[in-house]
């Protein structure tokens, strides 16, 4: 992705893996940043203020393809390989869930049910309980089977698939998370955008969620922006990682460099 004029962001590239993590300070345009990827299927996060903004963002279908947005106070312009389009050409699927869906959701819902799951996911039941179903297919070295009792959900998990007990509850999430973005990306491809996931997450399990994302298995792409230390670490381990740098008092500047990631990580 091309940033080429934003009201926050500088004129930066974006180059992305299947793995990545964007860092920054509070209010230096990582929720902005992530409205401009899911601009090509949500325009409507990019009219919540009238202000300008164009980017240019390209992806594989099978060859090169590339779109145009323009933002002008309430209007909007698609242009897809050169030609005006009236609707967003939606070339992948964006799963989405930010730091306020979890504190919510984290301590208000029972893990252990269809109910809590299909809410959790935002899906209807029927799709909780398929996802649910195939958790020990897509997990084999965490758990062995689950088991339904009316709209409970009893899992069974493998010796030692955790440091300490109670992890399995609060990654049950994150397992769900990651099986139904799996089972999407096998129709048509999708993008898992988490925005500060690990709001009161321990670090254990912060780590146990990156390690369950980096799983070769998966086909799904990731974009996890933190500014939590266990993610910062985790960056050597085939996760890209971006970082946006403070420049004057109301921009930031996009760098994948070296220099200014560990610059942050000083910080």
């Amino acid at each position: 992705m091309e940033v080429v004029s934003h009201y926050i962001l500088m004129p930066g590239m974006l180059r992305l893996s299947r793995l990545n993590l964007l860092f920054g300070m509070n209010n230096s345009g990582k929720t902005k940043l992530l409205h401009l990827l899911r601009s090509l299927s949500s325009p409507h996060l990019l009219m919540e203020y009238p202000a300008d903004l164009s980017c240019a963002i390209t992806w594989f279908d099978p060859e090169l393809r590339k779109a145009l947005v323009d933002v002008r106070g309430r209007w909007l312009e698609y242009r897809v390989d050169d030609r005006r389009v009236a609707l967003p050409p939606r070339p992948y699927r964006v799963l989405s869930l930010g730091s306020e869906a979890y504190r919510g959701r984290f301590f208000r819902l029972k893990a252990s049910s269809v109910p809590g799951i299909a809410e959790f996911l935002g899906v209807d039941r029927w799709t909780a309980r398929t996802v649910i179903s195939n958790m020990p297919v897509m997990l084999p070295d965490v758990m062995s089977e689950v088991a339904f009792y009316g709209d409970d959900v009893k899992i069974s998990y493998r010796k030692d698939a955790f440091g300490e007990e109670e992890l399995g509850q609060v990654a049950v999430w994150f397992y769900a998370l990651a099986v139904f973005a799996e089972l999407q990306a096998r129709v048509e491809p999708t993008i898992l955008v988490l925005d500060e996931p690990f709001v009161s997450l321990h670090p254990v399990a912060q780590r146990h969620v990156l390690e369950l994302f980096e799983s070769a298995t998966w086909t799904f792409q990731v974009i996890l922006a933190e500014h939590s230390p266990t993610a910062y670490e985790r960056r050597h381990h085939g996760w890209s990682a971006t970082v946006l740098v403070p420049e004057g008092e109301r921009q930031s500047r996009i760098s994948q460099e070296d220099a200014d990631l560990e610059r942050i990580g000083g910080g």
